[in-house]
C-alpha cells in the first residue's frame, strides 16, 4: 500500500471540521498536550472498551517501586516475578504471552519506549515507577491505535507534567536489606514557559545471600528534564520538551536454585553466581507539539529518541553437557553439576566441568514521529470525535554474547584463560510505517467506537559471524469496533471486537505473525460511592508466536516458532466501596479478580521448549486461573491506615490439562501489604510500609533457570516533604 495516499488520507480527516461545529454539552474541544490514553477514571468509566486508571493518589498509597505490585491493581493483567524488585517485567494481558512484556504496546507519555518494539520486542525493560505520576492500561477495542502489539492491550506511563506553580520537594525512604530511595523534584513558572528537574536514586543491598558472601543487590539513578512553553497568541498551542537519563548497576543472576535447596533455604544464591552482574544506561529525548486550530480541531506531533545500552555478565550453563534447566529441575540426574554449581566440588578440565559464563551486550536505537489529528463537532444529530493519526518508526539491535569458561575452585570462579569468542553477533532493525483512523460517536445514550490500524513493516537481520542477511516483510489491518450503552445514569453496558497482531520478528521468514480476534462484554455500575465492573473477554489465536531466549535450550536465541490456534477466555471483576462511619472517619474497599482458561486447538511438537509436546486441550503455560487483589484504608483526619492482599493461583510453566502438581509449575502464593500514613501540615508526609508482612515464601517462577522467590518481609520509612 502506498504510504503518500496514507498519509494523505490522516491531512484530510484533519483539515475537514464536522458540520455543526463543536458544542461544550456534547463533544468538548480535547486538551491540547496529547500524552494520555485514558485521562482519568471517569473517562475510564466510559471508555468502549475496558481501560484502567492507577492514578497518582493509587501510587502514593504503598509507594511501590515495583511495577508487578502497582499492577496487580489492575484486572486482566498477569505478572511473572523475577527478582523481587521489578526490575525484570513479564507482563502480560488477556492472555498475551507475559514473557518479557513482548505482547503488549508499553509506552510512556505516548510514546513507544521500549528499547526496540519491533525488532527485539522481548528486551527487558520498565521505567523507574517512583517517577511516574499514573498508570493507565487499555484493552478492548480502543488498543487498536497503540500498536504494534495489540493482541492484549497497552500500558502507557504518565510522567509528572510541569507544574504551574514552583515546586521544591524531596521524598527519601529507607528499609531493611539495605533498601534506600532518595527523589528531589524542582519545578519554576517562567511567564509562557516552565520548567522541571527530578532526580532520584534506589536501590538495595539485595536479600539474597550469595555462598561464600558478596553482593546481590542493586543501584538505580535517573535524571529528567520538562520543558514546557506556551506562547499565546489566538490559538491555544503547547511545546513540551523531555529529556532523560537513567542507569543501573545491578549483582543479578539468571541463575535460581534446585527446588529442594529452595524449600531449605530460599533466598539462598549458588557460588557459581558470583560474577554475575546487569549494567544499563538509557537516555531519552521527546518533543510533543499540540496546537488547537480552532475549537473543533486539534493537531498533535511528536518525535521521540532512545537508546539503551546493557551488558548483562551471568552464568549461561556449562561449556558442554545437559542444559542448565535441566539440572535444577532434576538435580538428582546431575549431581556432579549441581555441585559444581553450589561449589562444592573442583572442575576438572574438561568442558563438562567448565561453566560458561557469558556477557550479553546489547545496544537498542529508537527514533520517530508521529501525527495525529482530533477534529470534535456534531453530524446528522451525533456528537463524533474523529481521529487520525501516523507513525514513522525505525528502531534497530545489536548484539554481541562474549562466552568465557571459569573453573570452579575451592568455591571460586577462575578464569580458563581460554578466547571463545562470541556465542552470537547480529544485528536487526525495522522501518515501519502505521496509520490509524477512529471515530468516537455519541447519541444520547450511546457510544460507539469504531477504528481500523494498518501497518506496514520492513525488517532486516543480519548474522555478522554467519555473513548471513535476510529480509523480511509484513502488513496487516486491524479494525475494531466498541459499544458503551448508559442505560441509566448509574447502570451500563460494554460490547467490542477487534483483530489483535503481534508481528514477527525482522528476517523471519518460516514463521508467521501472531494474529487474534478478540472479544469483550460486560457491565458497570457506578455511584459516587460505589462502583462495579464485570467484563468477560474470549480470544481466539489464529496463530500463536513464541519466541526462544537465550535462557532456553535446544533453539537459537530470537529464533521463532509458530503454536497454531489457541483459546483463552476468562473474566474480570472490579469493586470499590466508600463508606462514611463518622464525620471524620471513612473507609474505602476495592477489588479486582481475574478468571482465566486457554486450551490449545491442535496437537504438535515443538522445539520451542516452552511449549515442546503439546495436546489439543492442553493449557498454556504462565497463565494462571486465579489472580486478584483486595484493599481496604481507613482515614481519620490526617491519618491514614491500608492493607492490601494479593494473590495468584499456582501456575503452569509448561503446556498440560491434568494435575499442575504433575508438571513444572509455580506456587500459589498470597502476599499482605501494609502502610500507614501521616500527613503534617501540606508540606510533609511520614509514611511506614510492611511488605509481605507474614513473609511468604513462593517460587514465582522456574525461569529463566530455576526457582525464583518472591521479595521476602520488606520494612520501610519514608519522609516526603515540599518546602
Amino acid at each position: 500500500m502506498a504510504r503518500v495516499p496514507l498519509l494523505a488520507l490522516v491531512t484530510a480527516t484533519a483539515a475537514i471540521a464536522l458540520p455543526g461545529g463543536a458544542q461544550e454539552d456534547t463533544a468538548a474541544a480535547p486538551q491540547i498536550e496529547e500524552v494520555v490514553v485514558i485521562g482519568s477514571r471517569q473517562d475510564a468509566d466510559t471508555v468502549a472498551g475496558s481501560g484502567t486508571l492507577v492514578d497518582q493518589e493509587a501510587l502514593e498509597q504503598f509507594d511501590y517501586v515495583d511495577l508487578n505490585q502497582v499492577l496487580s491493581a489492575v484486572p486482566g493483567v498477569y505478572m511473572r516475578e523475577e527478582d523481587g524488585f521489578g526490575l525484570r517485567p513479564n507482563i502480560g494481558i488477556r492472555g498475551a504471552s507475559a514473557e518479557r512484556s513482548q505482547k503488549i504496546a508499553i509506552m510512556e507519555d505516548g510514546v513507544l519506549i521500549t528499547p526496540a518494539p519491533y525488532s527485539a520486542p522481548a528486551a527487558y525493560y520498565v521505567p523507574n515507577i517512583s517517577r511516574i505520576h499514573a498508570v493507565e492500561v487499555l484493552k478492548g477495542p480502543a488498543a487498536v491505535r497503540h500498536g504494534p502489539h495489540t493482541v492484549g492491550g497497552a500500558v502507557n506511563f504518565v510522567t509528572r507534567p510541569v507544574p504551574e506553580a514552583r515546586l521544591a520537594e524531596i521524598d527519601l525512604s529507607a528499609g531493611n536489606h539495605g533498601f534506600h530511595k532518595v527523589q528531589a523534584a524542582f519545578a519554576r513558572p517562567l511567564e509562557t514557559t516552565a520548567y522541571l528537574v527530578e532526580a532520584m536514586r534506589y536501590g538495595s543491598t539485595g536479600f539474597k545471600d550469595l555462598d561464600g558472601g558478596g553482593d546481590t543487590g542493586f543501584v538505580r539513578h535517573a535524571l529528567d528534564m520538562k520543558w514546557r512553553w506556551e506562547p499565546g497568541g489566538e490559538r491555544d498551542q503547547q511545546l513540551t520538551v523531555k529529556l532523560g537519563y537513567a542507569d543501573e548497576d545491578a549483582d543479578e543472576t539468571y541463575l535460581g536454585l534446585a527446588d529442594r535447596d529452595f524449600d531449605r533455604t530460599p533466598l539462598r544464591r549458588y557460588r557459581a553466581s558470583q560474577l554475575a552482574r546487569f549494567q544499563s544506561s538509557h537516555a531519552l529525548a521527546h518533543v510533543n507539539y499540540g496546537i488547537a486550530v480552532n475549537d473543533s480541531l486539534r493537531l498533535n506531533a511528536k518525535g521521540y529518541w532512545n537508546r539503551f545500552d546493557r551488558q548483562w555478565n551471568k552464568v549461561d550453563g556449562f561449556m558442554s553437557g545437559p542444559a542448565l534447566q535441566s539440572v535444577l529441575i532434576r538435580p538428582g540426574n546431575y549431581a556432579r553439576q549441581i555441585q559444581l554449581l553450589r561449589g562444592e566440588i573442583d572442575s576438572t578440565a574438561i568442558d563438562a566441568d567448565i561453566i560458561d559464563v557469558t556477557n550479553n551486550d546489547r545496544s537498542f536505537d529508537v527514533s520517530g514521529v508521529q501525527l495525529t489529528a482530533t477534529a470534535t463537532g456534531i453530524l446528522g444529530g451525533s456528537a463524533h470525535r474523529a481521529t487520525a493519526g501516523v507513525r514513522l518508526h525505525r528502531d534497530q539491535v545489536d548484539r554481541d554474547h562474549r562466552r568465557r569458561g571459569y573453573r570452579m575452585a575451592s568455591g571460586n570462579m577462575i578464569s580458563d584463560g581460554i578466547e571463545r569468542g562470541s556465542k552470537a553477533r547480529n544485528h536487526a532493525d525495522t522501518d515501519a510505517y502505521a496509520v490509524f483512523v477512529a471515530d468516537e460517536i455519541t447519541r444520547g445514550d450511546w457510544r460507539v467506537t469504531m477504528g481500523v490500524r494498518y501497518e506496514d513493516i520492513a525488517g532486516a537481520f543480519e548474522d555478522l559471524r554467519a555473513g548471513v542477511r535476510r529480509d523480511s516483510a509484513q502488513s496487516v489491518v486491524s479494525p475494531g469496533l466498541g459499544v458503551h450503552w448508559q442505560t441509566t445514569p448509574r447502570l451500563s453496558f460494554l460490547a467490542g471486537v477487534y483483530r489483535g497482531f503481534s508481528p514477527a520478528g525482522p528476517g523471519s521468514r518460516d514463521v508467521d505473525p501472531e494474529q487474534s480476534v478478540n472479544l469483550e462484554y460486560g457491565v458497570r455500575f457506578a455511584t459516587p460511592s460505589l462502583r462495579f465492573e464485570a467484563i468477560g473477554f474470549f480470544s481466539d489465536y489464529e496463530n500463536l508466536l513464541g519466541r526462544c531466549r537465550v535462557s532456553d535450550s535446544g533453539c537459537q536465541a530470537g529464533e521463532e516458532f509458530n503454536g497454531g490456534r489457541v483459546e483463552i477466555a476468562g473474566a474480570e471483576i472490579v469493586g470499590w466501596a466508600r463508606l462514611l462511619l463518622t464525620q471524620a472517619v471513612a473507609l474505602e474497599f476495592d477489588v479486582t479478580y481475574t478468571y482465566s482458561e486457554s486450551a490449545f486447538q491442535t496437537s504438535f511438537l515443538s522445539q520451542f521448549p516452552q511449549w515442546g509436546l503439546v495436546r489439543r486441550g492442553d493449557e498454556l503455560p504462565y497463565l494462571p486461573e486465579h489472580i486478584g487483589r483486595a484493599s481496604a484504608k481507613l482515614m481519620t483526619g490526617r491519618w491514614e491506615a491500608s492493607a492490601a492482599v494479593r494473590g495468584q493461583a499456582q501456575m503452569r510453566e509448561e503446556p498440560g490439562y491434568e494435575n499442575l502438581e504433575d508438571g513444572l509449575h509455580a506456587d500459589g502464593f498470597l502476599v499482605l501489604d501494609l502502610a500507614l500514613s501521616r500527613r503534617f501540615g501540606d508540606a510533609m508526609l511520614v509514611q511506614f510500609l510492611v511488605g509481605n508482612a507474614t513473609d511468604e515464601a513462593a517460587i514465582v517462577s522456574h525461569r529463566p533457570f530455576g526457582a525464583r522467590p518472591n521479595r521476602p518481609r520488606s520494612l520501610v520509612a519514608r519522609i516526603k516533604y515540599a518546602f
